[in-house]
């Protein structure tokens, strides 16, 4: 028997805690159960929506009758020393930051441009997740997935179509677990994390409810650019509003809804494609 809870008050799954509620959330503990839960999507003709921390999550009032599957019960972590580097078996349910306090333990190079993004394994590869620079696929290796049928799938990230916030696993797939590798380093790895967490909490409103980067980059400029030349810097409506530290980032000032959320994502995009020609392009997910 799946692990399962009913009703579940979906803004407690978001960071930026706006939503409905979700008929069921599955929790399940093991491949096989992902699995069948695939297979169970597929019977129902209902779509498989993945939960992890959430971060890029936003959710639509009412109920939601979705296969909802958390990976909180993922959490396997084991690594192999190699010598010059160490291999990481992650699954989809390790967040973040259990993998920078292991990085940091083992003096490890490679992930700690990605330290403070607010993500587990499994979002952050279906998404290929990045900051400072760098993103995920540089230090992927393979990748154990479920694809829409609920067949196991092992594929190396050469074989992994991948791009800037964007794999295949959007269309097809469910990420089960990845393995990464991470060299040795002779610098402070620590020190450079430490930097990169007081960057971001200068330039991002981490003090408040949010759902991180709202577009993708577009390659004109920007998307945070576009939105602050727009006026769309510290915008509100209600109390769903573009911040005033960061004009990419969506922020819950305290009661706010899907609708006010939804129509100041219309609005921004509305604008920036009259003033600029530029179709500004969701990062966030909105789950309807």
């Amino acid at each position: 028997m799946i692990d399962f809870e009913e009703y579940v008050d979906l803004s407690r799954l978001s960071t930026i805690k706006i939503g409905g509620k979700a008929r069921k959330v599955y929790f399940p503990k093991k491949i096989e159960e992902v699995q069948y839960l695939i297979k169970k999507s597929l019977d129902e003709n209902k779509p498989v929506v993945p939960i992890g921390i959430g971060s890029n999550l936003i959710f639509k009032n009412g109920i939601l009758d979705h296969i909802f599957i958390s990976t909180k019960n993922l959490k396997s972590f084991s690594f192999k020393d190699y010598g010059e580097y160490i291999k990481l078996f992650l699954e989809a349910g390790v967040s973040f930051k259990t993998v920078v306090k292991f990085v940091k333990k083992y003096n490890l190079e490679g992930f700690e441009n990605l330290s403070g993004i607010p993500a587990s394994i499994g979002g952050a590869v279906a998404m290929n997740a990045g900051a400072f620079g760098s993103e995920i696929f540089d230090i992927l290796d393979e990748v154990i997935w479920i694809d829409n049928k609920g067949n196991i799938r092992v594929s190396k990230k050469e074989e992994i179509e991948h791009s800037y916030r964007y794999t295949s696993f959007q269309r097809n797939g469910f990420v089960y677990s990845a393995t990464i590798t991470l060299k040795k380093s002779d610098k402070d790895i620590s020190k450079i994390i430490k930097q990169h967490l007081l960057e971001r909490n200068k330039k991002q409103p981490l003090d408040l409810p949010t759902s991180g980067s709202t577009y993708k980059n577009p390659k004109e400029a920007p998307a945070g650019f576009l939105l602050e030349k727009a006026g769309f810097k510290g915008k509100r409506n209600g109390d769903v509003g573009f911040s005033e530290k960061h004009a990419n980032f969506l922020v819950n000032y305290g009661r706010g809804t899907f609708s006010q959320l939804i129509n100041l994502l219309q609005d921004a995009e509305n604008t920036v494609k009259t003033l600029f020609g530029i179709n500004l392009e969701r990062e966030v997910k909105i789950v309807q």
